[in-house]
Protein backbone atom coordinates (compact mmCIF):
# COMPACT_ATOMS: atom_id res chain seq x y z
CA UNK A 1 0.00 0.00 0.00
CA UNK A 2 3.16 2.34 0.73
CA UNK A 3 4.33 1.99 -2.75
CA UNK A 4 1.22 2.78 -4.17
CA UNK A 5 0.88 6.14 -2.75
CA UNK A 6 4.70 6.92 -2.74
CA UNK A 7 3.21 5.73 -7.05
CA UNK A 8 0.63 8.21 -6.87
CA UNK A 9 2.42 11.20 -5.18
CA UNK A 10 5.38 11.08 -7.57
CA UNK A 11 2.89 10.83 -10.80
CA UNK A 12 0.74 13.39 -9.28
CA UNK A 13 4.21 15.84 -9.01
CA UNK A 14 5.10 15.08 -12.82
CA UNK A 15 2.14 15.90 -14.26
CA UNK A 16 1.69 19.07 -12.52
CA UNK A 17 4.82 20.25 -13.04
CA UNK A 18 4.64 19.40 -16.50
CA UNK A 19 3.30 22.86 -17.29
CA UNK A 20 4.02 25.39 -14.65
CA UNK A 21 1.74 28.88 -13.90
CA UNK A 22 2.78 31.82 -16.31
CA UNK A 23 4.05 35.22 -14.66
CA UNK A 24 2.63 37.52 -16.74
CA UNK A 25 3.83 39.96 -14.75
CA UNK A 26 7.20 38.92 -15.56
CA UNK A 27 6.63 39.20 -18.69
CA UNK A 28 4.77 42.76 -19.28
CA UNK A 29 7.96 43.82 -16.85
CA UNK A 30 10.31 42.70 -19.33
CA UNK A 31 8.80 44.44 -22.02
CA UNK A 32 6.33 42.20 -23.77
CA UNK A 33 3.19 43.76 -25.24
CA UNK A 34 0.08 43.24 -23.61
CA UNK A 35 -0.75 41.88 -27.27
CA UNK A 36 1.91 39.41 -27.21
CA UNK A 37 1.43 38.79 -23.45
CA UNK A 38 -2.40 37.71 -24.18
CA UNK A 39 -1.36 35.42 -26.84
CA UNK A 40 1.53 33.50 -25.01
CA UNK A 41 -1.02 33.03 -21.76
CA UNK A 42 -3.41 31.55 -24.06
CA UNK A 43 -0.68 29.67 -26.34
CA UNK A 44 1.01 28.29 -23.02
CA UNK A 45 -2.23 26.82 -21.82
CA UNK A 46 -3.32 25.29 -25.22
CA UNK A 47 0.41 24.22 -25.24
CA UNK A 48 -0.55 21.94 -22.21
CA UNK A 49 -3.92 20.98 -23.19
CA UNK A 50 -2.72 19.09 -26.49
CA UNK A 51 -0.05 17.64 -24.44
CA UNK A 52 -2.36 16.16 -22.48
CA UNK A 53 -2.15 17.92 -18.98
CA UNK A 54 -5.54 17.60 -17.15
CA UNK A 55 -5.83 20.99 -15.78
CA UNK A 56 -5.24 23.10 -18.78
CA UNK A 57 -7.75 23.91 -21.70
CA UNK A 58 -7.12 25.13 -25.59
CA UNK A 59 -7.43 28.80 -25.88
CA UNK A 60 -7.53 30.91 -28.63
CA UNK A 61 -8.58 33.66 -30.06
CA UNK A 62 -9.27 33.02 -33.36
CA UNK A 63 -10.06 36.93 -34.40
CA UNK A 64 -6.78 37.92 -32.65
CA UNK A 65 -4.81 35.36 -33.92
CA UNK A 66 -5.72 35.91 -37.40
CA UNK A 67 -5.20 39.93 -37.49
CA UNK A 68 -2.92 40.82 -34.05
CA UNK A 69 0.74 40.20 -35.11
CA UNK A 70 1.84 40.36 -31.31
CA UNK A 71 -1.10 38.09 -30.20
CA UNK A 72 0.10 35.58 -32.53
CA UNK A 73 3.85 35.73 -32.52
CA UNK A 74 2.99 34.66 -28.63
CA UNK A 75 0.21 32.31 -28.74
CA UNK A 76 2.82 30.28 -31.07
CA UNK A 77 5.66 31.02 -28.84
CA UNK A 78 3.35 30.37 -25.63
CA UNK A 79 2.13 26.81 -27.43
CA UNK A 80 5.54 25.60 -28.23
CA UNK A 81 7.23 26.46 -24.71
CA UNK A 82 4.28 24.61 -23.49
CA UNK A 83 4.76 21.74 -24.92
CA UNK A 84 8.27 21.47 -24.95
CA UNK A 85 8.23 21.82 -20.97
CA UNK A 86 5.33 18.90 -20.62
CA UNK A 87 7.58 16.90 -22.89
CA UNK A 88 10.49 17.33 -20.94
CA UNK A 89 8.82 15.98 -18.23
CA UNK A 90 7.53 12.33 -19.74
Amino acid sequence: MKKVVVGVLVFSFFLLAGCSSIDRHGLLAAGYSTEYVDGYVDGYSAGCHMAGHPFYEFVRDVGRYEQDRQYSKGWNDGFTIARTDYAAVW
